[in-house]
């Protein structure tokens, strides 16, 4: 009872603060970005146009900042982890490895915590902007162009990475024989069906396992393994340490650097 007193205590001191916030914010004349001109950045470093971020840092200079703490260069530093956070999703979202967009969001996250000043946390920040845009550039230069049936065949997968997929399924869904799309995946991409989606659902579980709270079994069960038994061998085949143990080491790691 005492700890939901207490809730209830916060959430009210929490709206008189937010009040109180927003008119002093009103009274200064600060506007925060819209949500549409904060995902515009975000959306020109997925598509990898480079031209356009550049467009975007230079119009973005000199604007005014919220003040998120006492200190400037604390407040630089909770701002960088906000921007390089949604970054390192949105290049995952459009293709890039999710254990190198993890990586280098956190070496450059060490590296904003050494920044000394404001204005060096500032210009770290366009230079992990261009890095991650310089990169999804590269990867889509890569990227190589399917048949119409396979493209299908990925966009199905992508979208159904919750349910139980198999070749029949695909095949059903796209109505073409099952051999023959079992041959025409494999020519096309590299890997079969089942390796493509097994590599696609432990990409999707290592996301979960860094920033979410589900349990594993219930991950296991999100992403259609068979068995939460099953998600535990296959996860430590291939990161060489089981789901709880991954969990262990990169649980919301990014927001703990700069404490």
């Amino acid at each position: 009872m005492s700890a939901d007193i207490s809730s209830s205590e916060l959430f009210k001191k929490m709206d008189r603060d937010l009040a109180g916030y927003l008119f002093e914010q009103r009274e200064e004349n600060f506007e925060h970005a819209t949500l549409s001109q904060e995902m515009a950045m975000f959306y020109l470093v997925k598509d990898g146009d480079i031209d356009g971020v550049k467009k975007s840092l230079k119009r973005r200079r000199g604007h005014d900042l919220p003040e998120l703490s006492d200190s400037p260069l604390q407040t630089a530093k909770f701002l960088f982890v906000s921007v390089i956070t949604s970054c390192c999703r949105f290049c995952i979202e459009g293709g890039m490895p999710s254990d190198e967009s993890y990586g280098l969001s956190d070496l450059y996250i060490r590296r904003a915590d050494k920044c000394s000043s404001p204005e060096e946390v500032s210009a770290l920040s366009e230079t992990m902007l261009l890095d991650y845009t310089e990169r999804m550039r590269l990867l889509k230069e890569g990227v190589r162009e399917y048949s119409p049936k396979i493209t299908a065949c990925l966009e199905y997968i992508d979208n159904h990475l919750h349910d139980r997929i198999t070749v029949s399924t695909l095949s059903e869904e796209l109505e073409i024989n099952p051999s023959w799309l079992s041959t025409l995946f494999m020519k096309e991409t590299g890997v079969s069906v089942s390796e493509y989606i097994r590599r696609k659902k432990l990409s999707a579980a290592k996301y979960l396992l860094s920033f979410d709270d589900y349990s594993c079994t219930d991950i296991a069960e999100y992403l259609g393994f068979s068995t939460s038994s099953h998600f535990t061998s296959l996860f430590k085949k291939e990161e060489g340490m089981t789901p709880a143990e991954y969990r262990k080491k990169n649980y919301r790691k990014h927001f703990s650097s700069l404490n």
